[in-house]
């Protein structure tokens, strides 16, 4: 039955790094998704955004919009009230675009969008929604929960109380919260005392339909392009390169791997900090190509390529990443961690577990990274009915349309609890 009023969904991107990877894949695969749905009205709104020199509004088509707000010209020291007179600027902005008629909802996406949700509650009645993407603890302390113990978020004395207690402020604001992992809603309800009942859980989700399976000469071809020796075999990491990441145990793991098998190559394939990488890299220069960032068709190019994706984060969430690989049938080697666990099983990928120190302090067994590594590339069989099963829950259980679906039911209700 269709909708007496349409939806005006207004999805907030910022400038934050992030946004060049999982989160703005998110955002790509979300708005592909919800176009679908006839009653449904989209607003991206690119804020603090660097390269814009003014306002704009881009009609993108008849149900969707681009709204790009500049970051400030000249600031130096990001406040409270530089934050507030930002956030003010953001929703002036917006009041010329957002509908009379109809009903709006606010996407946020980012942790430190606290400051336009206040002005947003402030100024409008529409309900507003945070999806929790990543949080503020484990990029503090590289997901050492011990570190969390003893903390007073509630009257916050020092910056690391004062930045939970923002973040705890802004899911309490939200009208609703859509979390992408469960273990993540857990956490919201047990240390942050948000009811569960205003969480909602939805995985990402990723339209495969123009994947396909890349033939021999096509990858023949395309190492060719790529400068890839056509026997190597190509051990493949996607995303930031930064200590969350795991990365530094992979390029050790990488390199006691080829002390048994010398035909290896391993890519890393995104930006950050690779010094520390290159430290371990030793003299094995060639045997690993740092791309640093590259648009997506050419990542593309290396998963048609790739023999083994290697993920070992020390925290992580939904990570597009792997939901990528698993579109191309790579078999996987994910760390066992809260989020990964969430996607996939054992016999499904090979599962690396992590070592916690007295400390809280993660790490992993690089010698049993290396060995796993080994053991996908040495038995193909194996290794193919890793993947056998990876099509059919990119399909169901990680598909663009299954988390536009679980969005738009999220809409509909929220919307009737909130003006009613």
């Amino acid at each position: 039955m269709k909708r007496e009023n349409t939806i005006s969904l207004f999805i907030f991107k910022s400038s934050a790094r992030g946004m060049r990877y999982g989160i703005g894949t998110y955002i790509r695969e979300l708005t592909g998704a919800m176009l679908k749905y006839t009653d449904v009205n989209l607003y991206l709104v690119s804020y603090m955004d660097n390269g814009a020199k003014e306002f704009s509004v881009e009609t993108v088509s008849t149900r969707y919009s681009k709204i790009t707000i500049p970051a400030p010209i000249h600031f130096y020291l990001k406040d409270n009230l530089f934050e507030k007179k930002y956030a003010t600027a953001v929703v002036n902005l917006l009041s010329g675009v957002i509908p009379e008629n109809g009903e709006v909802v606010f996407q946020m996406n980012y942790i430190d969008d606290l400051p336009i949700i206040e002005k947003l509650k402030e100024t409008y009645l529409y309900p507003v929604i945070s999806v929790v993407h990543f949080a503020q603890w484990q990029q503090l302390f590289t997901a050492n929960k011990l570190k969390l113990e003893g903390l007073n978020i509630q009257e916050p004395t020092n910056n690391i109380e004062f930045t939970l207690s923002r973040e705890k402020k802004m899911y309490e604001l939200s009208d609703h919260v859509v979390s992408v992992t469960r273990y993540m809603k857990d956490f919201l309800v047990s240390r942050y005392c948000i009811v569960p009942g205003k969480i909602t859980v939805i995985p990402n989700g990723l339209d495969i339909a123009t994947i396909q399976e890349t033939p021999k000469e096509e990858k023949s071809r395309l190492k060719r392009e790529l400068g890839i020796g056509k026997d190597e075999k190509v051990i493949v990491f996607s995303g930031r390169v930064d200590k969350c990441k795991g990365i530094s145990f992979l390029v050790e793991a990488f390199l006691e791997a080829t002390k048994y098998r010398d035909s290896l190559r391993l890519v890393v394939i995104g930006q950050g900090d690779i010094q520390d990488c290159l430290m371990k890299t030793g003299y094995s220069y060639g045997k690993i190509t740092y791309t640093g960032f590259v648009p997506s068709d050419k990542v593309t190019d290396f998963y048609k390529i790739a023999d083994v994706g290697v993920v070992p984060s020390i925290y992580d969430h939904c990570p597009y990443t792997v939901l990528e690989m698993m579109a191309h049938k790579i078999p996987l080697i994910l760390s066992r961690i809260n989020g990964l666990d969430e996607i996939l099983e054992d016999g499904l990928c090979m599962f690396v577990d992590p070592k916690v120190g007295e400390d809280g302090e993660m790490s992993f067994d690089t010698k049993k990274i290396a060995e796993y590594i080994l053991f996908v590339i040495d038995d193909g069989e194996m290794a193919k009915e890793m993947t056998i099963d990876y099509t059919e829950l990119m399909r169901t259980r990680f598909s663009s349309k299954r988390m536009a679906t679980e969005l738009y039911t999220v809409l509909e209700n929220l919307y009737e609890t909130v003006t009613t």
